[in-house]
């Protein structure tokens, strides 16, 4: 099983950075991108509900949408029961008593692996569900689904009836005095903020949906590279007067790919890696298997009509 003690994750982490390599974290929906991106060197693994919708072929945005509960999806795709079944009378609902992950978490063997929490969920007790989280073996969490993807008048909306970013930060808050490992997504220099301070270890700055392959944003994306380098800095620059310690990480918009990630981290001071999810499963995995496909339908075949 993966290590769940945080003073030794961050210990990890700070060592990477110390060697001059950048801290990378990867989005897994499935166990054998786990075990693979693991193979590669990531640094963190993230399970949340977007990595099952883009490993079914549909798009990462799928999990913003009301497809399904998406802290219990969480649970079910690291093979535990859905929440909702482990309600007994007289015992507190929701709590997982003598359940174990079968799926994801048993094949990674040395890297840390966080949950993608919805802070927002009407129905879910937060605390209660970070420690069913941490008794499953993750070490920690990030912020997902967010609010801080949604903007105009429906984001103004959430904000006025009480489904706020501000409850991710509380999230958060709660989780880092759980002494659970804190990756939030933000996405300007005022959740930046406010997310250091709440205790985050890892800020991840947020530039969009990732471009690119079949179902990214290509052509809807107004942001460039240089752009996002902008953004990053900025957001870095505020965090860490708050926490000159806190670990910054880059992810998503037209940052998609090796050359795209070099680019922006050769141009930005402080920021320590990148994380990906799209970059890290679906990408890969669309080019392999149809490069692969093309290759065996290639053979020819010798003699025959």
């Amino acid at each position: 099983m993966p290590p769940t003690d945080r003073a030794t994750i961050l210990a990890r982490l700070r060592d990477t950075i110390q060697s001059g390599k950048p801290i990378l974290g990867a989005g897994a929906g499935i166990g054998l991108s786990a075990k693979f991106i693991e193979k590669g060197g990531a640094d963190l693994i993230l399970v949340y509900n977007s990595g099952r919708f883009r490993m079914a072929g549909r798009g990462s945005l799928a999990g913003m949408m009301p497809y399904g509960d998406a802290n219990a999806i969480v649970v079910e795709m690291v093979g535990a029961l859905p929440l909702i079944l482990l309600s007994i009378p007289g015992i507190r609902p929701g709590k997982m008593y003598n359940i174990e992950a079968r799926e994801v978490l048993p094949v990674v063997q040395n890297t840390p692996v966080l949950a993608g929490v919805c802070a927002t969920d009407p129905y879910r007790n937060i605390p209660n569900f970070l420690q069913d989280l941490k008794a499953l073996g993750f070490c920690g969490v990030q912020n997902f689904p967010t609010v801080g993807l949604i903007d105009g008048n429906f984001r103004r909306d959430l904000e006025a009836t009480g489904m706020s970013y501000e409850m991710e930060v509380a999230m958060i808050r709660t989780a880092r005095q759980m002494d659970l490992v804190t990756t939030p997504y933000v996405f300007n220099i005022d959740e930046g903020v406010r997310m250091t301070k709440a205790g985050a270890d890892v800020v991840v700055v947020h530039l969009g949906l990732t471009t690119g392959g079949s179902i990214g944003a290509e052509g809807r994306q107004g942001r460039s590279l240089d752009d996002c380098i902008r953004v990053v800095q900025e957001v870095r620059d505020a965090c860490v007067e708050v926490n000159p310690d806190v670990i910054v990480l880059c992810h998503g918009g037209p940052i998609s790919g090796v050359e795209d990630t070099r680019y922006v981290l050769e141009r930005v001071h402080g920021v320590h890696g990148f994380f990906g999810a799209s970059s890290m499963e679906r990408l890969p995995v669309e080019t392999a298997i149809q490069e692969n496909a093309l290759a065996f339908k290639n053979i020819r075949i010798s003699g025959q009509r």
